[in-house]
């Protein structure tokens, strides 16, 4: 919920519902308009563009005095701070950020009509965010007076907790969607299709996200479990059909093309899934699961600019989809020329907060 935002009083109090990534009311002609304000390009569901959209369209609540991401407000309210505060990682995500200062962009701000004061103070990551109070302490079950560190990016964390070698490795992530990302000592321009982040240690990530990563893959399941309810045929179980998907792929000598666009990207919404190459012969499962197993892979690469690959000797994997299917990983090492490398931890994200907060207290 990096994007989201939640609005609080001067006690810090919730004042309105969090607002999701997932939220649409910023329309492609606001965006536009926001653009030229601001000379950022923002998404419907990041954190400055819906406080924009709340401005313009009145619908601030008068007692709002602040602004967080809903793992902010957690830290604000185990700590009791009336205004909260953020670290890099996330307040990026909300737009309007400087990425070399590290701080918000207030010409930016002023630009998109929101009041600056409601943007929490953007503190170095693993900063002491304060305490544990008596009352949160009795409620959580946490020693009072535990210190209570600034709260992190969940993509970010998740790296921190399975990158060996930050400069050496490429992290690739499968789940619904799919992400790529490598480790660079300062901030570049961001393209149509990648984008800078911050990272802690005073580094940054270049990182691709694709819509459709693990979804794409499942998607090939779900149509052929519906063709063989159309037949009135019984359908085998999920790990049988997969096992199947995975074996058949494998032993495939070709395969078709398949660009995995079902969800549109975020670069380009309108685009979606196609299949190229189908003759009287070919369009069957082996080379429609080889072909789809490269294009989820094939689309992320694409994705990063070339001057990310500079250096990388091993690809560091996780996720769900990469896990369980063989096919893509071994699609995976034919997609990047690099051996693969599959992360062996669980709760990633949780283990690299626990391992900013270690390192810093």
């Amino acid at each position: 919920q990096m994007h989201g935002v939640l609005l609080v009083d001067s006690g810090g109090r919730a004042v309105s519902p969090l607002v999701t990534w997932q939220d649409g009311r910023c329309d492609a002609a606001f965006l536009r308009e926001l653009q030229d304000k601001t000379g950022y390009r923002l998404s419907s569901g990041f954190g400055c563009a819906t406080l924009a959209w709340l401005r313009q369209h009145a619908e601030l609540p008068a007692q709002a005095t602040g602004a967080c991401t809903i793992h902010d407000y957690l830290t604000a309210r185990m700590c009791d701070l009336s205004h909260p505060v953020t670290d890099p990682t996330d307040a990026a995500s909300w737009g309007l950020f400087d990425l070399r200062a590290l701080d918000w962009d207030f010409t930016a701000v002023e630009r998109a009509g929101f009041p600056r004061r409601l943007l929490p103070e953007v503190r170095p990551c693993g900063s002491l965010a304060g305490y544990v109070t008596p009352e949160m302490a009795g409620r959580l079950g946490i020693p009072a007076g535990t210190p209570v560190v600034v709260a992190l990016g969940d993509h970010q964390a998740s790296l921190l907790a399975t990158l060996n070698e930050p400069e050496r490795e490429l992290a690739l992530t499968l789940g619904t969607g799919g992400q790529l990302s490598a480790v660079a000592p300062g901030p570049g321009t961001a393209g149509e299709t990648y984008e800078y982040r911050p990272y802690p240690g005073g580094q940054y990530l270049i990182t691709a996200a694709s819509l459709c990563g693990g979804a794409a893959w499942a998607w090939l399941a779900e149509a052929l479990k519906a063709w063989l309810r159309d037949l009135g045929l019984p359908c085998p179980t999920d790990d049988a059909l997969y096992a199947r998907l995975n074996e058949l792929g494998l032993a495939a000598e070709s395969e078709l093309s398949v660009s995995p666009h079902f969800l549109g990207e975020r670069h380009a919404p309108a685009p979606r899934g196609r299949i190229d190459g189908i003759d009287l012969h070919n369009f069957t499962l082996g080379p429609l699961a080889k072909g789809l197993a490269r294009g989820i892979l094939t689309n992320l690469r694409d994705m990063l600019p070339v001057e990310a690959y500079t250096g990388r000797a091993r690809l560091l994997a996780s996720g769900n989809a990469l896990r369980r299917n063989p096919l893509l990983q071994r699609m995976a090492e034919e997609v990047f020329g690099l051996p693969l490398v599959l992360t062996e931890g669980q709760e990633e994200a949780a283990t690299g907060a626990a391992l900013n907060a270690h390192s810093h207290i």
